[in-house]
């Protein structure tokens, strides 16, 4: 089962992996 921590960490592991992807985007394009 999974908990609430694991849900939280794997969102935030998300969100910081979204943002990096983002900013390596944006200076490839430049």
């Amino acid at each position: 089962m999974i908990s609430d921590s694991q849900i939280f960490v794997s969102f935030l592991f998300a969100l910081v992996s979204a943002v990096l992807a983002i900013q390596l985007g944006l200076e490839l394009y430049r």
